[in-house]
């Protein structure tokens, strides 16, 4: 983390809203690949779900665009910093850290995906299921406190039902957001994780 990290666990709300910028942007990214079947693997959603984890991280990527075919030879530092990414529709990514966030009981997997990176790697699985908001945020906030994780203050973002859960000083952060649809309840879980989390 920055030095900008707000110290005792907690997160400022610009950082909260960078996260749950990240989440929403996964969402976009996988939402998109149920749509469009016919997109090959590791193409445009790459080079989204990146921009996903360098918000999450606060980091940023220059230079790099999933649809530019400059030649190696003149962007040679293009070719090692770019996370990879995968992604899986209806079900688990291969990977995925379910220890860490786990599916809601009744709830429907509807897209996930996995960034690898360097320190740490994102996380994120959008599924819908009929409970609501805040019972969603319970759920969440018992399992992920029982893990070391502190809850952040705060239970909405700009009117979304959204929580933010810190630990690792800092290194690890987790963002659980709800849309409402009529009685569904539409759940992004968005997490920026070490290495020693998708054990």
């Amino acid at each position: 983390m920055t030095s900008s990290t707000p110290r005792h666990g907690l997160v400022a709300p610009s950082t909260r809203r960078g996260l749950l910028a990240a989440a929403a942007a996964s969402a976009v990214v996988l939402l998109a690949a149920c749509s469009s079947p016919g997109t090959p693997a590791g193409s445009s959603t790459t080079g989204s779900a990146a921009t996903a984890t360098a918000a999450a991280t606060g980091t940023a990527q220059t230079g790099t665009s999933a649809s530019s075919k400059a030649p190696a030879s003149t962007t040679p530092a293009s070719s090692t910093a770019m996370p990879s990414a995968d992604t899986a529709v209806k079900e688990l990514v291969a990977g995925f850290p379910s220890a860490v966030l786990p599916l809601m009981k009744g709830a429907q997997i509807q897209a996930s995906s996995l960034v690898h990176g360097s320190p740490v790697s994102m996380a994120s699985l959008t599924a819908t299921i009929t409970a609501t908001p805040a019972a969603v945020l319970a759920n969440y906030t018992k399992v992920l406190t029982k893990q070391g994780f502190k809850a952040q203050p705060g239970d909405a973002v700009d009117g979304v039902p959204t929580k933010t859960f810190v630990r690792a000083e800092g290194q690890e952060i987790v963002t659980v957001s709800i849309v409402k649809t009529g009685d569904t309840s539409t759940v992004t879980l968005g997490a920026t994780l070490v290495p020693a989390s998708f054990k």
